[in-house]
């Protein structure tokens, strides 16, 4: 996405990097054991490289990998929240 959120076709990948979530930030997470969970990032230690997210559903605090999660910036009534 671009400064005013349109996005932008036809970025090589070489162009992007990975962008750790804000603490405090809503999160989906992407893949691993707690993949489809939503929720607000908590902590982060980037030593060990996990963030802890609280469910929003659960309200679970869940150990995640930095890898496996991005910050949320839809609408969360559409992942049903």
């Amino acid at each position: 996405m671009d400064e005013s959120r349109e996005i932008i076709q036809g970025v090589s990948q070489d162009m992007l990097e990975t962008a750790i979530p804000r603490r405090g930030g809503p999160v989906l997470v992407l893949s691993g054991k707690h993949k489809g969970a939503f929720g607000i990032l908590v902590e982060r230690d980037l030593d060990r490289e996990i963030g802890i997210v609280r469910d929003a559903d659960t309200h679970e605090m869940l150990s995640v990998k930095l890898e496996h999660m991005a910050e949320y910036i839809g609408d969360p009534s559409l992942l049903g929240h």
